[in-house]
């Protein structure tokens, strides 16, 4: 199977999986926000921003060198059963961690106690993970995405039997427990099909792990401090309605970011085998690459815009509650959610790009390189919170994620191309920034005229879909490539 085909049937197998996926957590997210209510978001969100801090530990960046000793090395059971075992010790160590840490932050005791549960559930995530890096070499992400699919289903249907019988914060978090859990046996059982299950301590194997690791890890935990921190900061400077209204607009960013690495993810085996190989392919990959981002990242970000109130609406419903509530005044006028919203989607945008440039630095194996400037734009990013979460809340905490995602991808490009000088082609680009300003209108129209969200989302794909091929601004040949038997 021709590159082409391989990346875009694991990549066409993720995007249903997780456009279903998605479609199945906006309903949860909707349900519990409508249940909790502006600072129960705030709780909520707090809780989850606690234990992500914690499990960047716990990952390390164990799933992107799997990925690559799997490329890269004959032995694969031998790879996985060792990256295995060192990832079972990292997390069982991290999550027991998170949850004695928390018992010294002031925060509600229900928010404890939810941290607890949800350490737990994302203890099943990080071990999941090593499972998923397997189905990632193998092209299989199918599986990988339809256990997803099955434990998502299950925390919805727990949520809502939950929210009936009117339960607590901390036991409706359980259901979050009870599907990663699900998720995480059905992968291992398939994964048998593809590598032999167990643990290895090969501790002169261990050091070359941990080696290749810690520069993806440090990388990763920084990078979390500059795209995350700003909900626990928020917790801490501020209260937890301040957390809820910029929780609500960034539970949609957390959902969207996904995207890339998605397809970056699939392409990412591949691509690293080119660039040790310095295959002449490699050229052609990255272009399809930026090509495809470019693709879905302009009307993702248009229509985010011009639709921002009605998708916050739907999110937290409550006679318009989550639309209109608001701490903080800018030039005179309150800003809410949908002002989060419109803020957060350009650094969703400018994201795409970023992750482009750090999945090829990866390739390259230079990640070593992006250490210290992903130390910088952390630092670049608390000093920016410090400084406008007092005055601006949640306004100023968006601006400064947005910034900080500005600096990112412009140092990840200079890194990528000092290593493997590559020129993007920007042919397409033009037609697809017109496809998009012009479905942006038609979107903004049908929103002033009361059209249904959902609907207006609809039509506004397929114009999008029918400008792209009107204008030529996918290549044919591309698509036949892939249609191709």
């Amino acid at each position: 199977m021709s590159y082409t085909k391989k990346v875009a049937y694991n990549t066409l197998a993720q995007m249903i999986g997780k456009a279903i996926g998605i479609a199945i957590s906006i309903a949860t997210v909707a349900a519990l926000f409508r249940y909790f209510g502006i600072e129960g978001v705030g709780k909520y969100t707090t809780v989850f921003a606690f234990v992500a801090f914690f499990s960047i530990f716990a990952d390390f960046g164990l799933q992107w060198t799997l990925l690559r000793e799997l490329s890269v090395n004959s032995d694969k059971n031998k790879v996985f059963r060792n990256i295995f075992a060192f990832r079972l010790f990292i997390a069982l160590l991290v999550h027991a961690l998170a949850f004695g840490v928390v018992w010294f932050f002031n925060y509600p005791l229900d928010v404890k106690y939810g941290v607890g549960i949800i350490t737990f559930a994302w203890f099943f995530t990080t071990m999941n993970s090593t499972l998923v890096g397997v189905f990632l070499n193998s092209y299989r992400l199918d599986i990988s995405v339809s256990t997803d699919i099955v434990g998502r289903i299950a925390i919805l249907l727990l949520t809502l039997y939950l929210i009936s019988i009117k339960s607590g914060f901390s036991v409706i978090l359980a259901a979050t427990l009870a599907g990663n859990a699900l998720n995480f046996l059905l992968n291992l059982i398939f994964v048998r099909r593809y590598i032999k299950l167990g643990m290895e301590f090969d501790f002169k194997y261990w050091p070359h792990i941990f080696s290749q690791a810690l520069p993806i890890g440090i990388v990763l935990i920084f990078h979390f401090i500059y795209f995350r921190i700003d909900s626990l900061m928020l917790s801490l400077m501020k209260g937890m309605a301040d957390v809820g209204i910029y929780g609500t607009a960034y539970k949609l960013l957390e959902v969207l970011e996904t995207v890339p690495s998605m397809f970056l993810g699939a392409a990412f085996p591949l691509v690293t085998r080119y660039v040790v190989k310095k295959d002449e392919r490699m050229h052609s990959a990255f272009q399809k690459q930026f090509d495809f981002l470019f693709l879905i990242a302009v009307p993702i970000v248009g229509g985010t815009y011009v639709l921002a109130s009605p998708i916050i609406n739907f999110l937290g419903g409550r006679g318009g509650e989550f639309t209109s509530a608001s701490t903080v005044s800018v030039l005179g006028n309150p800003s809410t959610a949908v002002t989060c919203l419109r803020i957060l989607i350009f650094a969703v945008g400018v994201s795409f790009f970023s992750n482009l440039y750090t999945y090829l630095i990866v390739s390259l194996g230079r990640q070593k390189n992006m250490v210290w400037p992903t130390i910088g734009f952390a630092v670049f990013n608390v000093v920016l919170n410090l400084i406008v979460i007092p005055r601006f809340s949640y306004v100023g905490a968006s601006f400064s994620t947005l910034l900080t995602e500005f600096v990112v991808v412009a140092v990840s490009y200079f890194v990528a191309m000092k290593f493997l000088p590559l020129k993007v082609s920007l042919a397409n680009s033009g037609k697809i920034l017109i496809a998009g300003l012009i479905m942006t209108f038609f979107a903004l129209y049908f929103n002033s005229v009361g059209t249904n969200l959902f609907v207006n989302i609809a039509m506004s794909a397929a114009l999008y879909t029918g400008l792209i091929f009107l204008f030529k601004a996918v290549p044919m040949e591309l698509v036949r490539s892939i249609i191709k038997r």
